[in-house]
């Protein structure tokens, strides 16, 4: 993700779905769902935008926006195009993997008229007029490694790359970005226009998705009525789907108690109270299958700033990699409810975690080893001082942790870290912050911080490739970590064909620690036994989708 802290602000959003209150104890047929925006931890937030290219790129906001505007390709829980819900017909691709030609179904805009390859290349020229203002900027190479963008007919266009590209990386990361939007309905418009009118309700009257916008309050809710012109598969059951924005997970919590909410999430610090709901459903309850998001949990740590310079030594990032006992932080923060990771590929789904890398998150105690850390402590020069925390040339090894105040979870894990880190000789002074300041922290003056905790969740790009994440100067490389062999692997991990290459940048990045890697968390999720649909509904790639839901038949 290009913005990775706006974009993340949803995850840490308190899940609740909620469902209709029927109006008459006589009604038989249930058609209503409200819900809000993300599955996730902290205080939810409204959505902002509506809009494709000119949203913040949060997830709240592209919940909204999938609901309205179909990608030409969905990517499915494998990670993979799922064809049967894309607007894609087909993709084929030059023998020298510059040439992308796509051929549209007949797909149709809830006005009737018909969602052309023209409506794709205006969502192109819409990114390239926002410029370096798009969140996903040079991502999968859009528009940045585009030579031309063709509108070959009614159905197709072609877009031709600068140089050859991996295939899997540019139609997961790339293709999987173009979103065709009604150019008769917006064509008159400026994109210093649209950003003035993210949420104007007279703007999305035209849509392709499967729901039309209903009503909106900014600080109340989103709702949404079925579109009955949907061109794709299945067409929803449920007419009536809201967002609603709730102040607090205990808030949401208490819905789900009383049963106003049909399906939530229990927020890790709730946990021991998930009897109160013991009537509902589990969606996942395990940590092995991802209920959703396709992302990972770490520290980043800043290079930009010489008084932490010491995380420059790559025994230093071992060390405090190899005392960070995962098991433990899976256990007493998770519940159980996490796998254990270590490389900036995801864990959960494994599509694209390399055989290594799939060895070592079998046996995750492998890398948690206090005896080792030590050593490499005493080898890099760092001896034990005063009170057991280390020192070399009088200055100590101490370092400010980032973590976000609202995040039970996120605070009960630094707490941890400390702890473990302590037993080696480091001392990690904890800072709270709220979420907001920590993005103002991590992305102004790079002087200012020294490491955080912070997620990363891979959406739309899709394909954990690192590029804008570890390569020098990416756009989302906020800690400033800089390597020409990271630069080279990652290079090849979207250009080479096949999985060799992001294999080894994975593996390379497993071992260098330009972060330091912490489990990545699932979720328990509750829902409503009539509800049917579940497992389309959720995504690992944050894509709600509604029209997967159904009630079961049953008599009020």
């Amino acid at each position: 993700m290009k913005d990775d802290f706006i974009k993340l602000t949803p995850l840490f959003i308190a899940t609740a779905f909620a469902l209709a209150h029927l109006p008459a104890a006589h009604a038989t047929v249930r058609d209503t769902l409200n819900t809000v925006p993300a599955v996730a931890f902290q205080q939810p937030s409204p959505v902002t935008s509506f809009l494709p290219v000119f949203n913040n790129d949060s997830i709240n906001d592209f919940q909204a926006q999938i609901q309205l505007y179909q990608p030409v390709l969905w990517i499915g829980n494998n990670l993979k195009i799922d064809w049967s819900r894309s607007i894609a017909k087909s993709v084929e691709v030059s023998k020298n993997r510059t040439v992308y030609t796509v051929t549209l179904k007949h797909w149709q805009w809830s006005d009737g008229k018909p969602v052309t390859a023209a409506d794709a290349a205006y969502d192109f020229k819409l990114i390239q007029a926002d410029g370096q203002s798009y969140q996903n900027y040079g991502i999968g190479g859009m528009p940045t490694d585009i030579a031309s963008f063709k509108v070959l007919g009614p159905y197709r266009f072609a877009i031709t790359l600068k140089q050859p590209a991996n295939t899997h990386w540019f139609e997961l990361n790339g293709l999987s970005q173009i979103t065709p939007v009604p150019e008769h309905a917006w064509g008159q418009h400026t994109a210093a226009w649209f950003r003035n009118h993210e949420t104007d309700l007279n703007l999305v009257k035209v849509v392709d998705g499967p729901y039309k916008v209903a009503a909106f309050n900014a600080s109340r809710y989103l709702r949404f009525v079925a579109n009955p012109d949907y061109s794709g598969a299945p067409r929803p059951s449920i007419k009536h789907f809201n967002f609603n924005f709730y102040t607090n997970n205990s808030a949401a919590f208490s819905a789900l108690k009383t049963g106003s909410l049909g399906i939530g999430q229990i927020p890790f610090n709730l946990y021991n109270a998930r009897h109160l709901v013991s009537n509902l459903k589990n969606f996942s309850t395990d940590g092995k299958k991802g209920a959703y998001g396709y992302g990972i949990w770490y520290v980043v740590l800043n290079f930009h700033n010489p008084k932490v310079g010491f995380i420059n030594d790559l025994k230093v990032r071992q060390a405090l990699q190899y005392g960070i006992n995962q098991q433990a932080i899976i256990n007493v923060v998770y519940h159980g409810l996490a796998s254990p990771s270590f490389s900036p590929v995801p864990p959960v789904p494994d599509t694209y975690l390399s055989p290594r890398l799939k060895r070592l998150d079998s046996h995750p105690q492998q890398m948690y080893d206090p005896a080792k850390a030590r050593a490499l402590l005493d080898a890099a020069g760092w001896k034990p001082g005063p009170g057991g925390i280390r020192e070399k040339n009088g200055h100590r090894l101490a370092f400010q942790l980032v973590v976000m105040s609202g995040e039970s979870a996120a605070v009960e894990q630094a707490q941890l870290l400390k702890q473990f880190w302590q037993a080696i000789g480091v001392d990690a002074h904890i800072h709270r912050m709220t979420f907001n300041q920590e993005i103002d922290t991590l992305v102004g003056p790079k002087s200012k911080w020294e490491t955080a905790i912070i997620p990363w969740y891979y959406a739309p790009d899709y394909y954990p490739s690192g590029d804008g994440l570890l390569n020098t100067g990416g756009g989302s490389n906020n800690g400033g970590y800089s390597s020409k062999k990271m630069d080279a692997l990652i290079q090849a991990s979207t250009t080479a064909a096949g999985l060799k290459g992001l294999y080894a940048y994975e593996d390379y990045a497993s071992t260098h620690m330009p972060w330091l890697w912490l489990p990545t968390p699932a979720y328990l999720v509750k829902y409503d036994p009539a509800l049917q649909g579940m497992s389309a509904y959720f995504s690992p790639v944050c894509e709600l989708s509604p029209q997967a839901l159904r009630y079961a038949s049953q008599a009020h």
